[in-house]
């Protein structure tokens, strides 16, 4: 689950999750839900792997590969994890809203509050 929070200049959002996974996966969702691609193309995907670490590092390395590989024409679609991370990326045709230039470490702080995960993230427009 996920809310966007006031902030001066950027978007920030505040998720809060069971798992590390969790925490990617509703990243992912802001990111599919503010940058409303079009024609997403998946007959091609491509499977990129990640050896993070489940902190703050982590979430910063791999979801600027994410807003880098959409600026190369590939959107990420899924996030799992085996014994490392995986993202699933496909082509698309058009973005009709926000993008983001990247995730700032501006407030990134991973806590755990009542066996849950919560984090703040703010993107740079």
């Amino acid at each position: 689950m996920y809310r966007e929070i006031d902030h001066t200049a950027d978007i920030a959002f505040e998720i809060v999750n069971d798992t590390f996974l969790g925490l990617l996966e509703d990243i992912l969702k802001i990111i599919h839900d503010t940058y409303k691609v079009e024609n997403i193309n998946c007959n091609i995907a491509k499977v990129q792997e990640y050896d993070i670490k489940e902190n703050e590092d982590g979430v910063f390395d791999i979801v600027n590969d994410w807003i880098a590989a959409i600026e190369l024409g590939y959107f990420p679609v899924k996030i799992e994890k085996d014994k490392k991370y995986k993202t699933t990326f496909c082509s698309y045709s058009k973005i009709e809203g926000e993008t983001f230039k990247a995730l700032t470490y501006h407030n990134l702080k991973i806590e755990k509050k009542a066996n849950k995960l919560s984090i703040k993230v703010v993107f740079d427009i």
